[in-house]
């Protein structure tokens, strides 16, 4: 009986070409295929064109699980944030990624949707992965995953508020911070009636709130009643309801920090329903300078964070530890800054 496998394709391609099959068509040894694979940057330019050239004509698939117990990781990094669909939080994504592209360790994600329970969960459900390591994006219940973190076998970084316990491998910047210089940037265009509106009991809120109502205390314009918020999953339309009501509260008020971008444009669309003039009449400040806050009318006034920036150098902080590199911080302070737009008046006021 004649072989049926078309001219060209190779039969039994992928599933069974083994890394020596590999080594032996490049002329090279296993563990320089393996070596460069794991590392492309340790073999020279050319030989890593062959290498990689050679595998996609082969079809040569690591066996990941081989790996894991062959060796000290299966070559996963496991990222484990509140939110997969948030741009907040995609834009930190898309720097892991960029920077584990080019290395053979592969990215697998879980989302949480800011359930303590579900970190602990997820994480052990990587631990039986065997991973090379583990990001935490903005965990919340480090007295929960306190005890899994020490006893890993694997390095675990973490983007999260500076404040948080994290004392190596932590890239960060510090809410508080940042609120407390948006609303003394608020004060400093002569509004006064200041409110705070967003979440209640997330650490970045939390962390948010406490800058603001510093400001307003160090200007002598502290007031509870300013504030208000709801725990849950932020939406435009929650911006617009919470702005609403706060308003009913406080009919003086004339600007608001809000917590994200997304709860600042509910109250630009709420002001321009009710006829209140921004930024003359009324100010606003947003958080997270998510692409649309620089097209809304006006722009959107808010706290740059380096998102993308935040996810390279944790991905690269991880892949040093990994690799048994030294590092040259431990804990990094990105920063953030503030990027002034049409929803607040330009200049200070006297």
């Amino acid at each position: 009986m004649r072989d049926s496998v078309k001219p060209g394709r190779e039969k039994k391609r992928s599933s069974h070409v083994k890394l020596s099959d590999v080594a032996k068509r490049v002329g090279v040894s296993p563990i320089t295929i393996s070596r460069a694979l794991r590392n492309p940057e340790i073999v020279s330019e050319e030989l890593r064109e062959v290498i990689l050239r050679t595998v996609d004509e082969m079809g040569y698939i690591p066996n990941l699980a081989a790996r894991a117990l062959a060796g000290r990781h299966s070559g996963i990094v496991g990222v484990i944030t509140p939110s997969l669909h948030h741009p907040c939080f995609t834009g930190v994504m898309m720097g892991i990624e960029e920077r584990l592209r080019a290395t053979d360790l592969r990215v697998q994600y879980a989302n949480t949707l800011d359930d303590g329970d579900q970190e602990i969960s997820q994480f052990k459900s990587f631990l039986a992965q065997k991973p090379a390591g583990i990001i935490l994006i903005n965990a919340e219940y480090y007295d929960g995953l306190a005890l899994l973190i020490d006893t890993a076998s694997f390095p675990v970084a973490h983007v999260a508020d500076l404040s948080q316990p994290p004392a190596t491998l932590l890239v960060g910047m510090s809410h508080h911070v940042a609120a407390a210089a948006a609303t003394r940037l608020l004060l400093s265009k002569g509004y006064k009636r200041i409110g705070f509106i967003g979440g209640l009991g997330d650490i970045r809120s939390r962390r948010s709130r406490a800058g603001y109502e510093e400001a307003m205390r160090g200007a002598g314009l502290d007031n509870p009643s300013l504030i208000h918020g709801e725990d849950g999953s932020t939406s435009i339309g929650l911006g617009r309801r919470l702005f609403s009501e706060l308003l009913e509260r406080v009919p003086d008020l004339d600007a608001i920090l809000a917590q994200n971008d997304d709860l600042a444009l509910g109250a630009l669309i709420e002001c321009n329903e009710r006829g209140i003039s921004v930024p003359d009449d009324f100010g606003i400040c947003g958080f997270n300078d998510l692409e649309f806050a620089q097209f809304t009318s006006p722009s959107l006034t808010t706290v740059h964070i380096p998102r993308h920036a935040l996810g390279r150098r944790v991905a690269d902080m991880l892949l040093r530890a990994i690799r048994e590199e030294p590092l040259e911080e431990h804990r990094v302070d990105l920063g953030f800054s503030i990027i002034e737009r049409g929803s607040t008046r330009p200049g200070p006021q006297q």
